[in-house]
């Protein structure tokens, strides 16, 4: 089995990251939606266009990640030290 080069992990981490942040956006635009328009036909049609919108920037935006050569850079976040006894 071939291993997953450094750029493709990368690549696929950014590609996590984008898709939560841009759901997590549409999430809050869904709940601002919900208060704004209280009748509930007129919010089902504005939060399918909502999740429509979201989903294609998502799919757009993971799309245009072809395009790069991604290095991520690990942060002392991320590092998990395992100490051994």
């Amino acid at each position: 089995m071939k291993k997953e080069s450094a750029a493709a992990r990368s690549k696929t981490k950014l590609a996590g990251e984008v898709k939560a942040e841009v759901t997590a956006l549409f999430e809050a635009a869904l709940d601002y939606a919900q208060v704004a328009v209280p009748e509930e036909r007129q919010f089902k049609a504005l939060r399918s266009r909502i999740l429509r919108s979201g989903n294609d920037c998502i799919r757009n935006l993971t799309s245009k990640l072809d395009q790069y050569n991604i290095d991520y850079k690990v942060v002392a976040e991320d590092l998990i030290i395992k100490k051994e006894n």
